[in-house]
């Protein structure tokens, strides 16, 4: 347990951290969405470009992890649709809001340093293989959901399409991807002064992360909704993570660390992207910023659980 814990205590020591240094005013919103876009736009896809460019033989099939991971977000989804008919505050939209926050985790700020802390930088290829297209498709889903819902105005699924292929082609994450992937194909290798300031931004990546989680997470409160905000909890933090489970052992032949990734990802409470969602569209607010907040706190204990069986070979 002693690993588990070295892992785990650092990781929200840091986020305590930047939660305390906002909340006594030294660092603001602002700071923190800077810090955000560093981990996002830089220290991520310079982590992915150099383990692609250099990696060796490769592990697995994408397509079998994402049928995994997105197979079970999509259970999930529909589960908390429904979900959502039962409980007042979430019942808007057809439930757009609820399955969004349900199925939308914090991979990058909370679910990428946690995996690179505890297993190395070789979960880097199935953890990129799963960011770079969790956000936009989720998007995609989330909008079309609602569109086919809502009683007022109109969404065009062809310009929804479109903004989905946009924010692929210019998504950071899988632009590391690609540039790591025709590097290699190059077989030129990495200069060393190269090859160390990609070590300096990726070693950047997990106290950034944490510390900017930290510091949003001042932003979120936990007041009203108790319902809706348990229901939300329950359905990411229990109801994902045991599906994707489902699927790594008996859906799909994939190496045992992307197993593992896929279920720590599919573990993570809700995401700031779905508090966004809901916002924009003034719907289940409430419930979508306590599930952050407290999913967020409670993830100190189920992740280190999560990989207590893991490491135990439990699971």
């Amino acid at each position: 347990m002693e690993p588990i814990l070295t892992t785990v205590l650092p990781v929200f020591g840091m986020i305590v951290l930047g939660y305390g240094f906002t909340r006594a005013k030294i660092f603001d919103a602002a700071a923190g969405r800077g810090l955000s876009l560093f981990v996002f736009n830089l220290a991520i896809p310079a982590l992915l470009f150099k383990t692609v460019a250099t990696m060796g033989a490769q592990q697995g099939a994408p397509w079998e992890l994402w049928i995994a991971f997105f197979g079970g977000l999509f259970i999930t989804w529909v589960a908390a649709a429904l979900v959502s008919r039962i409980v007042p505050s979430l019942n808007v939209s057809g439930g757009a809001a609820a399955s969004m926050a349900a199925g939308f985790g914090n991979l990058a700020l909370l679910g990428t340093p946690l995996a690179l802390s505890h297993f190395g930088q070789q979960v880097a290829i199935p953890l990129g293989m799963i960011l770079s297209i969790h956000a936009p498709i989720l998007w995609f889903a989330a909008m079309l959901h609602r569109a086919l819902f809502q009683t007022t105005g109109s969404v065009s699924i062809t310009g929804t399409a479109k903004d989905l292929f946009k924010n692929l082609a210019t998504n950071a994450i899988v632009l590391g991807l690609l540039a790591g992937s025709l590097w290699r194909f190059t077989g030129w290798g990495l200069h060393p002064v190269f090859g160390t300031m990609l070590d300096m931004l990726a070693d950047a990546s997990v106290p950034t992360a944490l510390f900017a989680l930290g510091v949003s997470l001042a932003g979120y409160s936990l007041k009203g909704s108790w319902s809706g905000m348990f229901a939300l909890i329950g359905l990411k933090m229990l109801l994902m993570p045991a599906l994707v489970f489902l699927m790594v052992r008996y859906v799909v032949s994939i190496p045992p660390l992307w197993g593992h990734v896929a279920v720590l990802f599919a573990a993570m409470p809700t995401g700031a992207n779905a508090f966004l969602f809901s916002q924009r569209n003034n719907e289940a607010v409430a419930a979508v910023s306590g599930a952050i907040a407290l999913g967020t706190a409670l993830a100190a204990v189920s992740a280190s659980i999560l990989l207590y069986l893991m490491d135990t070979g439990a699971i």
